[in-house]
C-alpha cells in the first residue's frame, strides 16, 4: 500500500475549478455568468437572454406532432440506484408513468433493460458523446473530460481535471466547442426533427437550446467555494436550484414555442451532489426523491398542458455511476509534486507538458501529456528522436517509438505500482496498465493491451490467463475506446486506477483532485446504467420487444441513439 502524501496547498480557485470535474455543464454556465457580469461578448449575453434560450436553428423544425420521445438525463445515476429509488416509493411520479412491476425490471407500461454498459471511460463528456451519437469514443473523438489532441498539439478541458482554466468549459455554451470537435452525426441531426435540449452539451443540430437565469450559477460557485473549504457543509439546496432552473427555462420555452418533438432534459446537478456528498450512494437517492422526480412530474405537467403527452414515448438513460472513495491526498492520484504520476515521467527522462490549458512558446518542448479521466489516466508520448534537445518542440504528428518511447513508460508505472519504485506513494495505486503498438494521426488507432512486466499482452488472453470478472467487457469496451481513427486520444499509454466497490473503500484511488465519490471505472458501481423506457398506451412487454429489436442483440449505452430514433420513427 503506498505510503502518505505531504500535504500539498490547494488554493481555492483551484479547487473550486477541479471541483467541476464532471460538471460539463455548471463549468460551463458558470463561466458564462462571470462573463455575462464583467462586459461579457455579444453570443455570450444573447446565450443569457429571453430567459436562458438559445435558438439553434432558424427556422425550427416544422413541429410534427406524435410519436414524440423526452429524454431524461440523469448524470451520475447509476442502474442501481435509480431502479432501488422507484422501487421503494421515492419516485412517485416516474413509478405511476411505469405502472405495476409485472415482473423484474417490465412494468405495465415500460421496461428497465438489464446490464446496460456504459463505454469507456464512464465519464461524463465521453459516454454523454455516446449517447448521443450511438460511437464509442474511438469513433466520437472525444475520449474524456479532457484529451490531448496530437495532430493539433492542443489540449481539450471541457471539464477540466489537471488545469484550472474554464475557457474550453465556457466554449461548450458561447461556442458550440463540443459540436465542433464530435467527429459522429448527433441523434438530433440524423433525427431531422424539431428538437429541444436543455443544459446538455451535446445540441449540435437540435433547434433550441435551454439553460437557466445566470444568478442560478452565481449562488452555485458561491455555495462550491464554501464547500471546498467546508467539505462537511455541502447543501443539497445548492445542486437542486440548478436542475429546478433548468427545468423551469424548458418549461418557459415550451409555452413560447411548444413542445418538440424530441426533447433532452438534462440534470447535471445530481452528480454535482453525489462527487461531495457526505455518504454519496444514500444521498443520491434521497436526490432522486426530492429533486429529479418533482422535476420529471413538471415536464410531463408542460406536455400534457399543451396536450402533447399522448403517444409520446418517455426514457431515462445515464451516463455513469459513482463509487464512494475517500477524499484525502493519499487516494487522489494528482499532479503536482513527487509523490504523483507525473513524477514518473520525470523520473523516467520525460520533459512533461505544463498543467495549464494553453503553454507558452518556451515550455513547448514537452515530449509527455497527461489527461485524467477518474479511474482512468491517459499518457501521451513524442518520438523524442524528434526532440531530443531540450527547447526543442517534438513532432506530434509522429508515433511514438514502441520500444523506445512507449515500453519504457509502461514499465516505469507497472513497477512504480508493484514496488513503488521512483515514486514510493503510488505502490498498490493502479490496478492495469495498458500500452499499444503506436500509429500516427490518421492511421486507426490500434487496440489497447496488457502490460504484464515482460510483454504486451492482449487484453482478452490477459484476462483468460487472469480472470478478472469486476471489469465488465473489459476488452470489447476498451477496444471501444482505443481502436479506431480518434483512439490516438486516448493517449499511449493507459493507466486504470485500482477501484471498485469490490474493494474497501481504503484501497480505492482516483486519477483527480478529493472527493467523496468518482467514477470512470469498466466495474459495475461505474458501469450499470439505467435505460428506461415508458410509453403509457404500450404493454411492458410490448416495449422490451421493440428496444430489444432497435438495439440489436447487445443492448448498451450505444444503444440508446438508435432506440430513440427508431420511436420516433426515423431511419
Amino acid at each position: 500500500m503506498p505510503t502518505a502524501r505531504a500535504g500539498r496547498p490547494r488554493s481555492l480557485l483551484r479547487r473550486l475549478l477541479v471541483f467541476a470535474l464532471v460538471a460539463a455543464a455548471l463549468i460551463g454556465a458558470a463561466a458564462v455568468y462571470l462573463e455575462w457580469k464583467g462586459n461579457a461578448p455579444e453570443e455570450i449575453a444573447e446565450l443569457v437572454s429571453e430567459g436562458g434560450e438559445k435558438v439553434l436553428r432558424q427556422p425550427l423544425h416544422p413541429a410534427r406532432g406524435a410519436p414524440r420521445v423526452i429524454v431524461f438525463a440523469l448524470d451520475g445515476v447509476g442502474d442501481g440506484e435509480l431502479h432501488r429509488a422507484i422501487a421503494s416509493g421515492g419516485m412517485p411520479r416516474v413509478a405511476a408513468l411505469l405502472g405495476r412491476e409485472t415482473e423484474p425490471r417490465l412494468y405495465e407500461h415500460g421496461w428497465a433493460a438489464p446490464g446496460v454498459l456504459s463505454i469507456l471511460p464512464s465519464t461524463t463528456y465521453a459516454a454523454w458523446a455516446s449517447v448521443f451519437t450511438g460511437q464509442p469514443a474511438a469513433r466520437t473523438g472525444v475520449p474524456g473530460n479532457e484529451w490531448f489532441a496530437r495532430e493539433e498539439m492542443r489540449f481539450y478541458a471541457p471539464a477540466p481535471v489537471t488545469v484550472t482554466e474554464h475557457e474550453h468549459a465556457l466554449e461548450v455554451y458561447s461556442d458550440q466547442l463540443m459540436g465542433r470537435v464530435l467527429r459522429a452525426p448527433t441523434v438530433y441531426e440524423r433525427a431531422g426533427v424539431r428538437a429541444y435540449v436543455s443544459l446538455q452539451a451535446y445540441h449540435r443540430g437540435a433547434d433550441l437550446l435551454t439553460v437557466p437565469m445566470p444568478s442560478a450559477y452565481a449562488q452555485m460557485i458561491t455555495a462550491a467555494a464554501r464547500g471546498a473549504v467546508d467539505e462537511e457543509t455541502v447543501s443539497q439546496e445548492v445542486y437542486e436550484e440548478l436542475d429546478d432552473e433548468a427545468v423551469e427555462s424548458l418549461v418557459e420555452s415550451i409555452g413560447r414555442h411548444g413542445p418538440a418533438d424530441l426533447q433532452t432534459v438534462y440534470f447535471p446537478g445530481v452528480d454535482l451532489y453525489t462527487h461531495v456528498a457526505q455518504d454519496p450512494i444514500r444521498d443520491q437517492t434521497r436526490y432522486l426523491r426530492d429533486v429529479i422526480d418533482p422535476a420529471v412530474g413538471e415536464v410531463l405537467d408542460a406536455y400534457r398542458k399543451a396536450g402533447a403527452l399522448e403517444g409520446t414515448w418517455v426514457m431515462f438513460v445515464a451516463d455513469h455511476g459513482h463509487t464512494p472513495v475517500l477524499p484525502d491526498d493519499l487516494h487522489a492520484l494528482g499532479t503536482d509534486g513527487d509523490d504523483e504520476p507525473p513524477a514518473v515521467l520525470r523520473q523516467s527522462g520525460f520533459r512533461v507538458r505544463p498543467f495549464t490549458l494553453e503553454v507558452d512558446p518556451e515550455e513547448q518542448d514537452f515530449q509527455a501529456a497527461v489527461a485524467y479521466q477518474g479511474a482512468f489516466a491517459y499518457v501521451y508520448l513524442a518520438d523524442r528522436s524528434t526532440c531530443a534537445r531540450a527547447g526543442t518542440r517534438c513532432d506530434w504528428n509522429r508515433a511514438p517509438r514502441l520500444a523506445e518511447d512507449v515500453l519504457p513508460v509502461a514499465r516505469a508505472f507497472y513497477e512504480a505500482s508493484r514496488t513503488g519504485a521512483g515514486v514510493p506513494a503510488l505502490r498498490g495505486a493502479i490496478d492495469l496498465v495498458f500500452a499499444r503498438q503506436p500509429a500516427p494521426p490518421g492511421q486507426d488507432a490500434r487496440p489497447f493491451q496488457v502490460w504484464d512486466g515482460q510483454r504486451l499482452v492482449p487484453v482478452a488472453e490477459y484476462l483468460a490467463a487472469h480472470p478478472r470478472p469486476e471489469l465488465l467487457e473489459l476488452a470489447r469496451r476498451l477496444e471501444g475506446l482505443g481502436a479506431g481513427p480518434y483512439g490516438h486520444r486516448a493517449g499511449d499509454v493507459l493507466l486504470l486506477a485500482r477501484t471498485g466497490t469490490e474493494l474497501p473503500i481504503e484501497q480505492r484511488f482516483y486519477f483527480s483532485s478529493r472527493y467523496h465519490s468518482w467514477h470512470g471505472s469498466p466495474t459495475k458501481q461505474d458501469s450499470e446504467i439505467p435505460l428506461l423506457v415508458v410509453q403509457a398506451a404500450t404493454s411492458g412487454a410490448d416495449i422490451r420487444a421493440r428496444v430489444q429489436r432497435a438495439a440489436g442483440p447487445r443492448v448498451d449505452q450505444l444503444s440508446i441513439t438508435p432506440v430513440i430514433l427508431d420511436l420516433l420513427g426515423s431511419r
